[in-house]
């Protein structure tokens, strides 16, 4: 009851957020924020992935290159950004040179602290990573989702074999990389033994961090999941008891697996800090503001001239706490003593009263709970690039994008 009550009052929330398409109101950062790069590329596209993404051209390449340049140029960031992570999409279609170039123009306003970012295996060479490292970047997470072909295949991902991601690892580790594997459960064809063996072969490599997503259920895909959501948490359990009795890895979030206390979890950090997103469908928050980027043909168009149109909503106190209501969910550890409003301290009171939560710890049907909440914001979050339903005037931006 809890938990079925708890998942209909995140959906009806995030049913209420509108966004407008619109000026974006002028992004100022200071202090503590991050940065986020989306990179809308892939070679093929994933038949689970619900990102926004295009095709890779040298063309849109070319396109997508000037117009970021000139949004960073174009943005007020100063002082020292606490974690820079590029995402996707597949940021390495991008050539090292061409991400070097971004990084750069970054860094000529800012301070970065820590740089992530993500990568498919089957696009990835030894070459690749020494030249993210002598970049500067710090932290790599690989897209690996499954070993099995039959499961990618069916998905429509490129495949790569177990001894080149083994041999991606070990190079990554050995220039100092910190890295994090990317797994899945619940993909198409995917029954159990096939998720354990995922499992236990990744587990002998011995990555920094594992991160096992359940397989997202959102608008517009046309996959189906292998299996129902009970089933994919009672594997993630399955999976951490592999991970943290056999192996030494530590539980840091209800999906993320970590050896040491580092971690590379930009869906985390988003949770409680303001960030600046750069790209087109990137989320930026600040201010008073949730403002997301358009299309890459209508981001382009922007930047060439001169406007700065996007989607923007209205980020209030009550977003805030349960932002940070959801953070605390994700690691596991829920504490009330905080700033939270009285609502928020009074539902974890009930989740210690029913159980949920011992000595601030959530227990076992504390992480079904947290499982069973985490996946539905996800698969709630209005999405306004994807979701028309969520922009108030979405028939004014695609007269917009017409006008091109």
């Amino acid at each position: 009851m809890i938990i079925s009550k708890s998942k209909s009052m995140m959906q009806s929330s995030f049913e209420k957020t509108l966004y407008r398409f619109m000026e974006i109101p002028k992004p100022i950062f200071s202090g503590d924020f991050g940065i986020y790069i989306h990179v809308p590329f892939c070679l093929s596209k994933c038949s689970f992935c619900p990102f926004y993404k295009e095709l890779f051209s040298q063309k849109l390449k070319k396109q997508y290159l000037a117009a970021i340049l000139k949004e960073i140029d174009d943005t007020d960031i100063q002082g020292k950004a606490k974690w820079l992570y590029f995402g996707g999409g597949t940021p390495n279609t991008l050539a090292t040179k061409d991400i070097h170039g971004i990084v750069e123009r970054i860094r000529s306003k800012v301070e970065i602290n820590s740089m992530g970012v993500e990568l498919l295996p089957a696009l990835l060479t030894d070459e690749y990573l020494k030249e993210l490292k002598a970049i500067g970047f710090t932290k790599i997470s690989i897209g690996v989702e499954s070993f099995s072909d039959e499961v990618l295949n069916k998905t429509g991902r490129k495949i790569t074999t177990y001894d080149h991601v083994r041999q991606l690892i070990e190079l990554a580790k050995s220039l100092g990389l910190w890295v994090n594997v990317d797994m899945m459960v619940g993909l198409p064809n995917q029954d159990a033994n096939a998720f354990r063996q995922d499992i236990t072969k990744i587990a002998t490599i011995l990555p920094d961090q594992i991160t096992v997503y359940p397989f997202m259920v959102i608008r517009g895909l046309k996959a189906i999941p292998s299996s129902p959501c009970q089933e994919q948490f009672e594997l993630i359990e399955e999976a951490d008891e592999v991970l943290t009795r056999r192996c030494g890895y530590g539980r840091k979030g209800v999906w993320t697996f970590a050896l040491g206390d580092d971690l590379y979890d930009s869906s985390r950090d988003e949770l409680i800090e303001d960030y600046a997103g750069f790209g087109p469908s990137a989320f930026s928050t600040y201010g008073d503001w949730k403002v997301v980027n358009p299309e890459l043909d209508v981001y382009v168009r922007n930047l060439e001239n001169g406007r700065r149109m996007g989607f923007v909503a209205p980020k209030t106190k009550a977003s805030d706490d349960w932002r940070k209501f959801a953070r605390m969910l994700y690691d596991l550890k829920l504490d009330d003593t905080g700033s939270l409003p009285s609502y928020i301290k009074l539902f974890i009171w009930l989740l210690k009263l029913t159980g949920y939560i011992r000595q601030e710890m959530l227990t076992g049907k504390g992480r079904l709970f947290a499982h069973e909440i985490t996946k539905t914001v996800v698969e709630s979050l209005p999405f306004p690039v994807q979701n028309p339903g969520c922009v108030e005037n979405y028939d004014e931006y695609i007269s917009y994008k017409r006008a091109g």
